[in-house]
């Protein structure tokens, strides 16, 4: 009886396009580097596509709903489901200076300045445990 009053969020319409991951965006004069981070709790890193285009940034992936064999939910206020961002930037970007981590759901992104109009890029993400290791 409590299963069938209990739908899980994922299984009905939802009034937005899934999850929408917050973002901060800020520039580090220190470092001259436009910064990024998404909240993404709860998301795989290997879910997780970033690339620059332009002036824009770009992050999609899927925050996905747990499911469990005899699980029944009385309520459902996480978010779930696919997520397509894109962050206006409004300057050029150096594709070949960029980089990106992941650590405890936040991943932030760091984009150097570009002194000329660049192209398209995929951004690799790392996690700060695995540059560790390749310093050891």
């Amino acid at each position: 009886m409590f299963a069938d009053a209990c739908t899980p969020r994922s299984q009905r319409p939802l009034g937005k396009l899934g999850y929408c991951p917050p973002a901060d965006v800020f520039y580090e004069a220190q470092t001259d580097e436009v910064v990024v981070r998404f909240e993404l709790p709860g998301v795989d890193r290997n879910e997780i596509d970033l690339f620059v285009d332009r002036r824009q940034l770009v992050i999609s992936g899927e925050r996905r709903f747990p499911v469990a064999p005899g699980r029944s939910y009385q309520q459902v206020e996480i978010d779930y489901g696919p997520f397509d961002r894109r962050i206006r930037l409004g300057v050029d970007i150096d594709p070949d200076r960029t980089s990106a981590t992941y650590e405890q759901g936040v991943l932030e992104v760091r984009l150097a300045l570009a002194d000329e109009e660049s192209t398209a890029c995929h951004i690799p993400i790392t996690c700060e445990q695995e540059q560790g290791e390749d310093e050891a």
